[in-house]
């Protein structure tokens, strides 16, 4: 059975990268520092206890694919600092650049995603499909991580992921028995993916345990974020936030070296309005 390579967080940058290119994913141990990952828990928890497992409304293919005994909390830059910080991180960051460009992208979404006992696999898929019309490309639309908030395992399900699969020819190629394994990992550990591998949420098979992660994307920023965090954060939130996380959210525009200007207010950059009383 393949397996996805442990690395250290002191690891340099490039060898994470090669990482990801080799095998379309990477586990990075110790990722989020013990003090940060404690108020990320401390914001995240009492979300997750007051929410409603299952998507409300909708057709059936996306409850089924979003899970019925799973909860997904957005719009979380205007409930939890702790995860304001950690859009901040360093090497988060330089994950968006190197594969992305630096300036050249947005937050995708940023999503508690709490797999509950009892829930069934997700559907095998590519994130990048999200997309069609641009996927399929030799370079990234979009790429991600899922930050360990309680430990993943086997039992309470853990993604799966089929290693080397961002490589496979096709738009959703059949996946051979044996391919895959399952991000094991430690509260505080991170996965970093590519938006073309072949992955999805595990199946639960536990009695009590509620396998909780904060998955968070990037995405190209001509392209149409999957969650509209200009209407779970309000302008006033947003002024008072670090401006990195500001240009993640979309409140300030995307100027890219070559093209015209998006996400524009009155024709003018839209950072301008954090700039109002």
């Amino acid at each position: 059975m393949p397996a996805l390579k442990h690395l250290s967080r002191t690891a340099q940058e490039q060898e994470i990268w090669a990482a990801i290119d080799a095998d379309g994913g990477v586990i990075v141990d110790n990722f989020i520092p013990a003090d940060l990952l404690a108020r990320l828990r401390d914001d995240a928890m009492p979300l997750v206890r007051g929410h409603t497992p299952g998507v409300q409304g909708g057709n059936d293919f996306w409850k089924e694919f979003h899970g019925e005994a799973t909860k997904r909390i957005t719009g979380l830059a205007g409930k939890s600092t702790a995860w304001r910080d950690l859009l901040c991180d360093p090497v988060y960051r330089a994950m968006g650049d190197h594969y992305l460009g630096a300036d050249n992208y947005y937050l995708n979404t940023g999503q508690l995603i709490c797999i509950g006992p009892g829930e069934t696999p997700q559907m095998l898929h590519r994130d990048e499909l999200n997309w069609p019309e641009a996927a399929g490309q030799d370079h990234e639309i979009t790429i991600t991580a899922i930050f360990a908030l309680t430990d993943f395992t086997e039992e309470n399900g853990a993604t799966v992921i089929a290693p080397g699969s961002h490589k496979w020819p096709g738009a959703m190629p059949d996946v051979p028995e044996g391919s895959t394994c399952q991000a094991v990992m430690k509260a505080g550990d991170a996965l970093l993916y590519s938006g073309k591998v072949i992955h999805g949420g595990g199946k639960n098979r536990s009695a009590d345990q509620w396998r909780v992660g904060l998955h968070a994307g990037f995405c190209l920023g001509w392209l149409r974020a999957e969650e509209n965090h200009q209407l779970t954060t309000t302008l006033e939130e947003a002024r008072t936030m670090p401006e990195h996380v500001q240009r993640m959210l979309g409140f300030r525009s995307y100027v890219p070296p070559a093209a015209a200007r998006l996400g524009l207010v009155n024709y003018e950059d839209a950072g301008l309005l954090l700039d109002e009383a």
